[in-house]
């Protein structure tokens, strides 16, 4: 994992999306000049040589890149399990450039951009050709999984194994899980020589009990030996992005620096807020008119939502959005919305989907009741259900919560305790490693959610 800005990525994704960079670039330029050149020398000596038009070819080719790369994005193909799983069917990725093909061609179509003739077929067939001999060869590119030794065989290391091998996306593998009191010294072994004989480039300790003396030089060993070494809540944190809220203590909570945000920061976070939401209050407002009509006409009741959420420290604010539900939709009490709810309008369904009904949350956010990334505003009634039974939920309040965030683009929707644990320990993540960075990360990962519909009842 690379950490960039307090945000922690995927090696082996940048190792794949850089090679298919500059796999896609340099196929495209060759094509292009390629099929313009052959083109040309059929067509006779009185049309220019391609070469003239070399700085256009490279354009196409940048563009063919982002579009060919944001098309796979589209379809998770960057997910590296997603990837290994498509490498023999290849369904997704025939998608993809069916994708990339036809926006290129569109526009191709809509702008007016002079090319050598066959350059934009030579471009396409160079892009394509490279992304399957790069998809073909993907493990080629980002290397094996990144083996991992468990200490421990309770609770908790179970806990961590399973959460690495449904939500690593791949990049690591568990290797073996060990006891110390039971597999390492009645064997003659050490921890470390346990760990290279499995191959292992990582030892995590995930033991229920307090690790000792012995078990702390045993780790030491580890690191000595040239292994990465780290404790079960940080490699979490690391790998899988997220806090794990019933093995983290307030100890460490406590002692983490960054949970110490910056003035300059937050300064710069609502300067990010502030000319977003007037962007967005500008392009939207056609929209918002036409939404406005169709809920007034697909049920009765007022166009907009008012709710009380509870934001940043505990302060309670109202939130708005277009209504997406009957009016008389909580006649029987607060509930959380379900799969297909009956209590959702027609109109109300499709702006749930495309996220339609949040926009008006621009509102929040430019008078400073929200931010545009952060935890998800929850209802004061929902606050006091989770707060008895899931630790740390509070913490989320130590920011403003957010149209998107960490948590939303991770996790499905919430509608329950225990999703709401679950998502907490992604929020936790965001609260720790906030980061404009991060908070532009999740803008972009939105538009790839909302595109597909994602997360949304």
């Amino acid at each position: 994992m690379i950490r960039v800005f307090h945000h922690y990525f995927s090696g082996r994704k940048l190792a794949l999306f850089l090679a298919e960079t500059i796999a896609i670039g340099l196929s495209c330029f060759a094509g292009a000049v390629f099929f313009s050149f052959v083109l040309t020398r059929s067509r006779g000596p009185a049309h220019p040589p391609p070469t003239v038009a070399l700085p256009r070819l490279a354009i196409l080719s940048i563009a063919f890149v982002c579009t060919f790369q944001f098309a796979l994005y589209l379809l998770d193909l960057y997910d590296l399990r997603v990837a290994a799983e498509d490498r023999n069917r290849g369904m997704r990725l025939l998608k993809a450039v069916g994708v990339a093909v036809i926006a290129m061609g569109g526009v191709a179509a809509v702008v007016s951009f002079q090319l050598p003739g066959g350059s934009l077929l030579g471009g396409a067939m160079g892009a394509v050709g490279a992304t399957l001999l790069v998809r073909a060869r993907i493990s080629s590119v980002v290397g094996e999984p990144a083996r991992v030794l468990v200490v421990g065989r309770g609770a908790k290391a179970r806990w961590l194994a399973r959460a690495i091998e449904e939500h690593a996306e791949s990049s690591f593998v568990i290797c073996a899980l060990v006891d110390p009191a039971t597999d390492v010294g009645s064997v003659g072994e050490h921890l470390d020589e346990v760990a290279k004989r499995h191959g292992a480039k990582y030892v995590v300790s995930a033991s229920d009990e307090v690790t000792g003396a012995n078990g702390a030089h045993s780790l030491l060993l580890c690191r000595l030996a040239g292994l990465q070494v780290f404790e079960a809540v940080y490699f979490c944190e690391r790998v899988l992005r997220r806090v794990p809220v019933n093995y983290v203590l307030a100890s460490d909570l406590a002692f983490s620096d960054e949970l110490t945000v910056p003035r300059l920061r937050r300064v710069a976070k609502r300067c990010l807020d502030l000319l977003m939401s007037a962007f967005l209050l500008v392009g939207a407002l056609p929209l918002g008119i036409l939404v406005a009509i169709a809920i007034k006409l697909d049920s009765p009741g007022p166009v907009f939502y008012r709710q009380e959420r509870v934001g940043r420290g505990g302060r309670r604010y109202v939130l708005w959005k277009f209504r997406s539900m009957a009016v008389d939709a909580e006649k029987d009490g607060p509930a959380w919305a379900k799969v297909e709810d009956e209590r959702v309008t027609r109109v109300g369904r499709w702006i749930r989907k495309t996220r339609i009904d949040e926009i008006p949350q621009v509102l929040n956010v430019l008078v400073g009741d929200m931010s545009f990334v952060g935890p998800r505003p929850e209802r004061p009634v929902f606050v006091e259900r989770i707060t008895g039974v899931v630790p740390f939920y509070r913490l989320r309040e130590t920011v403003q919560p957010g149209i998107t965030g960490w948590a939303q683009i991770r996790y499905q929707y919430g509608a329950s305790i225990e999703d709401a644990r679950n998502k907490l320990e992604f929020d936790l993540y965001y609260v720790k490693h906030f980061s404009l960075f991060l908070d532009i990360a999740i803008m972009f990962h939105t538009i790839r959610h909302v595109l597909r519909g994602r997360g949304a009842r």
